[in-house]
């Protein structure tokens, strides 16, 4: 079990089975359980440290991310040309704080995603057991002569897609040494990847029969987004951005929540640390595609259509009291679909939107 001493079994009953577990201190701290409206995979691990599923503090956040780069760092060597990738949509955010709390000298962020740009790709693979299984890697504007490439992602279950995005890198980069690190590893996967993890170990989950309601996941048709580089096609250096904009008198004293949408989560959680660093009680989360019950510490779910004019179902779950929510985009323009400050605003919240 890695660093962690004390263990129990844990038997975790969901509307969609039963999940035992080796439960530990440093387990508990990063996760709780809920279940997907997913028959590959009715269970969830709920981090609690991601700011997705639940709302999380940037001090927690940023903590997390420091134990992952220390993880890194025992592993790797860092004077070698070091590519970072953040696997789309829950840990776009986990991968890029991972790279600027190492920041090599040598070393450069990406992230995957599912929407479609007319940017070239370097790459496609998919993430078979999920609910939005195509994933795309866009080829970065800097020069592709990597000797380490490192995969960041939230959970480790099988290791089948790490493999795929591994086998697909491995026609580009034939010689390069491959990592994953991430929070939980399940896997026992036998590979020439070296797999990293904050918690490793083992569970079991029994399904049962349960009903899955129709949610969109993927627009396949959608085409030609066009987005602002905050990740999505290659970073080179930490992300300069300014929070001046900001009435801080309005957000003194008051409980906020600063919230991204989708893939867009880096950028509003700098702007959730900055809060947080001038004394605001802020919260972090972003809204999801992920389909999921409400069960166990899930405990409530919003849902309406994307910001990104694809009809995808979005949602956003266990919102609780705040005095403002902050709702962050990188789309320049809204559908009319898109019903999330009405929702919020009917609810009693008070709104602001910031484009990046």
């Amino acid at each position: 079990m890695g660093e962690d001493r004390e263990v129990s079994k844990k038997v975790v009953h969901l509307k969609t089975g039963i999940l035992e577990f080796e439960d530990s201190p440093k387990l508990n701290s990063l996760i709780s359980f809920g279940s997907r409206m997913n028959r590959k995979r009715g269970f969830l691990f709920v981090s609690r440290v991601l700011g997705k599923h639940l709302p999380t503090k940037p001090s927690v956040m940023k903590k997390n991310f420091r134990e992952m780069k220390e993880k890194v760092l025992e592993e790797i060597d860092n004077s070698k040309k070091t590519l970072f990738i953040g696997f789309a949509e829950t840990a776009t955010a986990l991968g890029q704080g991972v790279f600027e709390e190492l920041f090599l000298e040598n070393s450069f962020y990406i992230h995957t995603t599912r929407y479609q740009t007319s940017k070239e790709k370097l790459l496609e693979f998919r993430e078979e057991h999920s609910h939005a299984p195509s994933h795309i890697l866009y080829k970065p504007d800097f020069p592709l002569d990597f000797e380490n490439i490192v995969l960041v992602d939230d959970e480790v279950s099988t290791g089948k897609t790490t493999l795929n995005i591994v086998k697909e890198l491995k026609t580009i980069f034939p010689n390069a040494n491959y990592f994953s690190i991430s929070m939980l590893d399940w896997s026992e996967v036998k590979s020439d990847v070296k797999f990293l993890s904050l918690h490793s170990g083992k569970f079991e989950f029994t399904s049962k029969e349960f009903e899955i309601p129709k949610v969109v996941s993927e627009n396949p048709k959608a085409k030609n987004l066009v987005f602002k580089n905050f990740g999505r096609f290659g970073v080179l250096k930490k992300l300069d951005l300014d929070f001046s904009f900001l009435n801080l008198q309005e957000l003194t004293g008051k409980r906020v929540l600063v919230l991204g949408t989708s893939e867009f989560m880096y950028p509003p959680y700098l702007l959730a640390k900055y809060l947080e660093k001038v004394g605001v009680d802020v919260y972090f989360q972003a809204t999801t595609r992920s389909p999921v019950n409400v069960d166990g510490v899930i405990e409530s779910k919003l849902s309406f259509k994307d910001n990104y004019f694809e009809e995808i179902d979005n949602f956003l779950y266990n919102l609780v009291e705040y005095e403002k929510i902050i709702i962050c985009y990188e789309t320049i323009e809204l559908p009319q679909s898109f019903q999330l400050r009405k929702l919020l605003e009917r609810e009693g919240y008070s709104v602001d939107e910031v484009f990046f």
